[in-house]
């Protein structure tokens, strides 16, 4: 007998046996960005943030998933979740790219997030460039606890061939998880060790918004076997319509390397705030950054963010009705920092504040008011951001 498609929320096929399965899915991010420029002078424009196609299945009892964003340009620079995994224990064993566990606001899916982007304590900050890697992890909820573990290559399809290899792990509790109140505590822990080929570890802080400025905050080079440990502390809550998420954490980049004086210039965006040897140059030394930031939100049409066990973050709010007027309205508000504890007055922070509009559980609508501040340039770039997402 031929296969019967279902179309309730998306496309699906299953054989009559099921052994065989296909979904497809997909996400359209379009943004709009205007900057109110200080020293920096970025550009005001639109972009697709994200324009996504996701396959998923399975084949007998294993399952497959391949994502596809076509903002990454070609098609290896493009892949997002590629993987095949098989149930274990009470979760799954992957194999193949995907993102290494660690961090609430990392496995806050994109659909759910609360803000336009994720505060620097994730691959937009602190892991920077290093968001889905490829390798072997499981992950699996054990009664109120998500847990997950990843060793990965310091690479993903998109990037060279190197030696550089990596790990990490985050636990999840959730003691209290009702239909009205959830209280989380979290944990991560992530290595990082460069190696042949690898490209340097980096962390930045983009704190006017994406396509603003961004302030180089750590740098381990690559090549050398240096070292990135990392790890984190979260804690989150939600009552009712009303939610609160925070996290602290502390990375420790590997260095031992001197820069010229117009090199650290050209690469911190600003004179170095030390003696830097006339011969030698600018020496730089084990770095020590701390980053951490508060996010809240207050659902003004009642609706209640439920949690996600299986990610151990929370979902994003589902509206009470559809149409135009009769979706969910959701205030929010955002401060974030990141430090360099070992270069002096190496700290930038950004304070947001945001509405966004549910049209129904696939549409939103997003804006947020970001005011930046970069204590080591001076600069105070500000942006307005505005977001039009479907998925589904």
């Amino acid at each position: 007998m031929a296969d019967e498609a279902e179309t309730r929320g998306g496309l699906k096929i299953s054989s009559d046996d099921g052994n065989f399965s296909a979904s497809l899915g997909g996400r359209i991010h379009f943004d709009t960005y205007l900057f109110d420029s200080d020293i920096e002078d970025p550009v005001s424009t639109t972009d697709f943030r994200r324009a996504r196609i996701t396959l998923k299945g399975n084949v007998y009892d294993w399952k497959y998933v391949l994502e596809q964003d076509f903002t990454g340009g070609s098609t290896l620079n493009g892949f997002r979740d590629v993987f095949i995994a098989h149930a274990f224990l009470n979760g799954e064993i992957r194999i193949g790219q995907f993102k290494p566990f660690r961090s609430m606001a990392e496995m806050t899916s994109s659909n759910e997030i609360t803000m336009l982007e994720r505060p620097f304590s994730s691959a937009t900050g602190l892991y920077e460039d290093y968001q889905f890697q490829q390798g072997i992890g499981w992950t699996g909820v054990l009664d109120c606890f998500t847990l997950g573990m990843m060793a990965f290559n310091l690479r993903d399809a998109g990037t060279r061939r190197n030696e550089g290899v990596g790990a990490a792990g985050r636990l999840a509790w959730a003691p209290i998880n009702t239909d009205l109140a959830t209280f989380h505590l979290g944990t991560s822990i992530s290595y990082e060790n460069a190696n042949q080929n690898s490209a340097d570890i980096t962390a930045e802080a983009d704190y006017a918004g994406r396509r603003g400025p961004s302030q180089l905050m750590a740098l381990t080079p690559g090549d050398l076997g240096d070292e990135a440990s990392l790890a984190s502390l979260e804690i989150a809550g939600s009552y009712g319509p009303l939610y609160l998420q925070a996290e602290y954490a502390l990375g420790e980049f590997d260095a031992d390397y001197y820069l010229t004086e117009s090199q650290f210039e050209r690469e911190f965006g600003a004179p170095a705030p030390f003696f830097c040897d006339p011969q030698f140059g600018c020496y730089i030394d084990d770095q020590s950054v701390h980053t951490w930031y508060v996010q809240g939100s207050w659902m003004l049409t009642g609706e209640h963010k439920t949690y996600n066990k299986k990610r151990g973050a929370f979902n994003s709010a589902r509206p009470s009705g559809d149409g135009l007027w009769g979706g969910a309205w959701e205030l929010t508000a955002r401060y974030d920092t990141m430090e360099n504890r070992d270069i002096h007055r190496l700290e930038a922070s950004s304070a947001q504040i945001g509405l966004n509009y549910y049209a129904n559980r696939h549409v939103r609508v997003m804006l947020n008011l970001i005011f930046g501040e970069d204590d080591f340039t001076g600069d105070d770039t500000n942006q307005l951001g505005l977001r039009v997402q479907m998925a589904w």
